[in-house]
């Protein structure tokens, strides 16, 4: 199977167009912190994680806007990108 970036390129932005047309153009953080499961054993069904560690949504979200702001976007900010966007498909369901 392929993922087609330009479908998920779509799918977002067409989500985040439906939310500004609900007056929706910011969210509270209304909680930070959040369990991560560290990569290695993101994608193991075989075997049950046995650490744990935590990330914090501010801090994701900053890390975004300074490389936005600085141009240095790389694909391993869609981590950052990845626990924002389920924040707000858990907390903030339109």
């Amino acid at each position: 199977m392929q993922i087609d970036l330009t479908l998920l390129e779509n799918a977002v932005t067409e989500i985040f167009t439906e939310m500004k047309k609900r007056g929706i153009d910011s969210v509270p953080l209304d909680a930070d912190y959040y369990w991560n499961i560290p990569s290695e054993a993101l994608y193991d069904p075989y075997q049950e994680p046995n650490q744990l560690d935590l990330g914090q949504l501010q801090d994701d979200y900053e890390t975004l806007r300074l490389a936005h702001a600085t141009g240095s976007l790389v694909s391993y900010n869609l981590k950052n990108i990845a626990a924002i966007m389920r924040f707000l498909s858990e907390k903030h369901p339109f």
